[in-house]
C-alpha cells in the first residue's frame, strides 16, 4: 500500500523545524507545510531546502499563531491590536449560533492566506506542493482554501482526505485534554505497529503528525507541545521503519497524487 506521512507545522518554531527535518532524514515523514507567516520562516525554509527533491513541502495555512501577514486594518477581524493572529480560542469564542458558528469574513481569509502563498514562493522559489489548514478552521477557511488550491493548481490535504482511494486515519494515539502528562502518553509506535488506522490492504492512507523538538517558544504558541516529541520518537522508532518493510509500504507525497485534483 501507498502511505502519505505528513508532519504538520513545519516552522511554527526553529526547535520544532529541526525536529521535522530529523522525521523526513531519519524517518517515514515525506510531507511538511510551513508556517511562512513567522519571522524565522526565511532560515527554517533554507534548512529543509536541501531535501525538497526528497519530499513534498506545503503551505499550512494559518490565522490563529503567530503574526499575520496583513495589517490590522486589512483584517481586523482576524487579528489582535499587535498585529498577532486571533488564537483557536479567540476565534471559537466568537463563532456562534448567530453566526452559525462561523465568524471569519471569506475576503479577509482569503487575502491572507493568498499572502502566505505568496510569500512561500517569494522564499522558495516555486509554490507550494499542496495546502493545508492548520488548527482552526471553519466552512469559511476551508472554501478559501479549496478557491485557492484552485486557483494555484495545488492539492488540498481536506480534499485529498476525501477522496474515497483513501484511508484518512485520525489521530487516534493522542491522549486528551492536551495535559503534559497525557501527551507524554501518546504513542504513535504502537499505533502504527497495531495498524490502528486500518492502513493495511487498503490501496492508499494518509497519516498526519506533528514532529518537532520542544523549546520554550512552543509553549506560547500551541497546546501541541510534547506530542511532538512523542511524534517524532514514533515516526523515526526502528521497528515503525521495519513495519514499512515488512508489509511492503510506499512511502509518498502529494506529488505523487498528479490526477488527484
Amino acid at each position: 500500500m501507498k502511505l502519505l506521512v505528513q508532519s504538520d507545522d513545519y516552522g511554527i518554531t526553529e526547535a520544532q523545524a529541526r525536529g521535522a527535518i530529523q522525521a523526513i532524514t531519519e524517518g517515514i515523514v515525506r510531507n511538511t507545510g510551513l508556517f511562512s507567516n513567522m519571522p524565522w520562516a526565511p532560515r527554517c525554509v533554507e534548512w529543509i531546502r536541501p531535501y525538497l527533491d526528497q519530499i513534498a513541502f506545503g503551505l499550512d495555512l494559518n490565522m490563529s499563531t503567530g503574526p499575520a501577514l496583513l495589517s490590522r486594518q486589512e483584517i481586523p477581524s482576524l487579528v489582535q491590536e499587535n498585529g498577532q493572529f486571533l488564537t483557536s480560542s479567540m476565534n471559537r469564542a466568537l463563532d456562534t449560533d448567530e453566526n452559525d458558528h462561523d465568524h471569519v469574513v471569506y475576503e479577509e481569509a482569503y487575502r491572507e492566506f493568498e499572502a502566505q502563498i505568496l510569500r512561500f514562493i517569494e522564499l522558495v522559489g516555486r509554490k507550494p506542493d499542496y495546502l493545508h489548514g492548520h488548527a482552526y478552521g471553519t466552512k469559511t477557511t476551508s472554501r478559501v482554501s479549496r478557491d485557492l488550491a484552485a486557483k494555484y493548481g495545488l492539492p488540498y490535504s481536506m480534499a485529498i482526505g476525501e477522496d474515497p482511494r483513501m484511508t484518512s486515519g485520525g489521530m487516534g494515539w493522542y491522549q486528551f485534554p492536551p495535559t503534559l502528562e497525557n501527551q507524554l502518553k501518546s504513542d504513535l509506535t504502537d499505533f502504527i505497529l497495531k495498524d490502528q488506522n486500518g492502513y493495511l490492504g487498503k490501496e492508499y492512507g494518509m497519516l498526519i503528525t506533528h514532529c518537532g523538538y520542544v523549546e520554550a517558544c512552543l509553549f506560547g504558541l500551541s497546546s501541541f507541545t510534547l506530542y511532538r516529541a512523542k511524534d517524532l520518537e514514533g515516526v523515526t522508532d526502528e521497528k515503525v521503519k521495519q513495519w514499512v518493510k515488512d508489509n511492503q509500504v510506499e512511502l509518498i507525497t502529494y506529488k505523487d497524487l498528479e490526477g488527484w485534483y
